[in-house]
């Protein structure tokens, strides 16, 4: 028996017919499709959200960072990150631009924000954007109002305005934990904590809303404001001109390997003391969750298909059992059992192949029309499906890899060939002469 006589026998007995076969094998189809659809809209949510996440990091940060330890701290108003003094800070931003990079001296530090009697912890970003030739993109993400231009008038982020119900002209005040930390000092005699002698002579100081900003990344937005490098110096009481960080952009933040190992040998020389860390290195953690996360759930969800694919086993036996008599015959005929064992595997790989195509369809149609289905949900559960407090993002990302969908179409039909195996092997194994006599 040739090959297209078995894929025909294969094909006759898979083409749905109206009995409890062809039910039970469009159901397996179905299942197959769905397992396939489902593992693919979540893999290409899990790709979009990182995707997504990587470009807020960048759209929100830099490329990389020049740091100083711990140790070489004189004044340090953060805690956790070195201070540079101007002149170090020029030296670092002139390495990066040696390079072909673009640098930025920032200064960041938390702030505890009043407006009239209410506190609230966040944090400032001091820096001039004007000299990292427009990488920052601060300019862009202005909603409302103007780049700060005069002493002590700060940007601050649209969810900080609506927290506070402030308005453009409005005066904040700003605490400086360096300066909060002035306030009691230890008693040398008993050891104890008091009021510092100069506690009386502390104010907080004020600031002007200038402008209105928005990233469109949740959990950036609802804590940041901007300032000028020296109103930042000026409220951590440091010298003109300091930051606690380098930033850095360049062409390809994705290939930067062999950057990051030429300004790591300009700044041992420049700045011997400093330390280069790259934008993944400083996201190291919530890259690492998300990738292993992306694997887990691939790996949970191929278990769909799994499913699907002892449909198919049960679904295939059926068929063997009410096909004894024709599998008698074909053996009586002269085919032998390797031919019987083909025709019954190609009816598992027909049902891989048809389930595998629509759920691709079907997965492709979901990933695109997924805000119009959110939309739908919400008008009928009256529940926000996608809030951006809890994920962050104004929408839900998805992007779809051609290659994972590759290896998803690969895993469903080879797993709906092998849960052919069990019933084609029982059908090759058929004695015809038991097969013809019996039925």
């Amino acid at each position: 028996m040739n090959f297209s006589a078995e894929c025909f026998l294969a094909w006759r007995y898979f083409k749905p017919k109206r009995n409890a076969v062809s039910v039970i094998t469009l159901i397996s189809v179905v299942g197959v499709s769905l397992g396939v659809a489902v593992l693919i809209v979540v893999i290409a949510i899990m790709t979009g959200f990182t995707d997504h996440l990587k470009d807020k990091l960048l759209e929100t940060g830099s490329h990389g960072q020049i740091r100083l330890p711990v140790r070489h701290y004189s004044s340090n108003p953060r805690g956790n990150a070195g201070v540079f003094s101007e002149d170090q800070a020029l030296r670092g931003a002139d390495a990066v631009r040696r390079l072909g990079g673009d640098a930025l001296p920032v200064l960041i530090s938390p702030v505890l924000l009043q407006v009239r009697e209410a506190f609230n912890p966040k944090a400032v970003i001091a820096c001039n954007p004007a000299d990292d030739g427009g990488r920052f993109r601060l300019e862009e993400a202005i909603r409302s109002g103007r780049m700060f231009r005069a002493r002590n008038e700060i940007l601050v982020s649209e969810p900080i305005m609506q927290e506070f119900q402030l308005e453009l002209g409005d005066k904040i005040l700003l605490h400086s934990p360096s300066s909060l930390a002035r306030l009691v000092e230890k008693d040398p005699a008993t050891g104890r904590y008091r009021a510092s002698k100069d506690a009386d002579f502390y104010l907080p100081q004020e600031f002007v809303i200038c402008g209105t900003f928005s990233f469109d990344k949740y959990d950036f937005d609802k804590d940041i404001m901007f300032m000028a490098l020296d109103d930042g110096d000026d409220l951590f009481n440091l010298a003109p001109g300091s930051a606690t960080q380098i930033c850095f952009w360049t062409d390809d933040p994705f290939h930067m390997d062999a950057f990051l190992e030429d300004l790591r040998q300009e700044v041992a020389s420049a700045l011997p003391e400093a330390f280069v860390l790259s934008w993944k290195q400083l996201n190291s953690r919530i890259l690492e969750v998300l990738g292993v996360e992306k694997n887990m759930m691939f790996f949970l969800l191929v278990f769909i298909v799994l499913v699907a694919a002892f449909c198919i086993t049960t679904t295939l036996i059926t068929t063997v059992i009410q096909k004894t008599r024709e599998i008698g015959l074909l053996k009586s005929m002269g085919a032998t059992s390797f031919v019987v064992l083909r025709v019954f595997l190609m009816q598992g790989l027909f049902v891989g192949i048809i389930g595998t195509a629509g759920g691709v369809l079907l997965g492709w149609l979901v990933v695109a029309y997924r805000m119009k289905i959110l939309a739908a949900m919400r008008f009928f559960s009256g529940q926000e499906i996608f809030p951006k407090e809890i994920y962050l993002f104004n929408e839900l990302p998805a992007r779809i890899v051609w290659s994972d969908v590759a290896v998803i179409s690969l895993i469903a039909v080879a797993l709906c060939t092998i849960g052919a195996l069990l019933p084609a092997v029982r059908a090759a194994k058929l004695d015809p002469a038991k097969a013809l006599r019996y039925e």
